[in-house]
């Protein structure tokens, strides 16, 4: 795991065949926000995908990389300092031996940060 007890750590977790629920913390201090940006932090698109990711792969076991991005959507910024604890919510829609598809979003008790449709494969 590239972020994983580095940028965030795991609080809780919850996962199945078809649902994968977690809160995370977010580290306002990681070394990202200091060029993204230095007193006003927000996280990169790129890496809230790549929390995904990560949670999938660990749910699911199976080390997976992204091949298909249906849908992306940074409906909100995602500021660690304003939310550091946020819900990660996964639909796992088709888990074939070598793709899997899902339906996810980030988000906390008043905002949806990221909306998403992906595909994965395994490596």
């Amino acid at each position: 795991m590239m972020l994983k007890d580095d940028f965030y750590s795991i609080v809780a977790i919850e996962c199945n065949e078809t649902k994968i629920h977690a809160t995370i913390k977010i580290e306002a201090d990681h070394v990202i926000f200091a060029g993204h940006f230095p007193g006003n932090p927000v996280t990169p698109g790129v890496v809230e995908m790549e929390l995904v990711k990560e949670l999938v792969s660990e749910c699911l076991k199976k080390k997976i990389k992204l091949t298909k991005m249906s849908n992306c959507k940074f409906l909100a910024i995602l500021n660690p300092l304003h939310s550091s604890l946020v819900r990660i919510n996964i639909d796992i829609i088709e888990n074939y031996e070598d793709r899997i598809r899902i339906s996810g979003q980030i988000l906390d008790d008043h905002t949806v940060f990221m909306k998403i449709s992906a595909e994965y494969i395994n490596v």
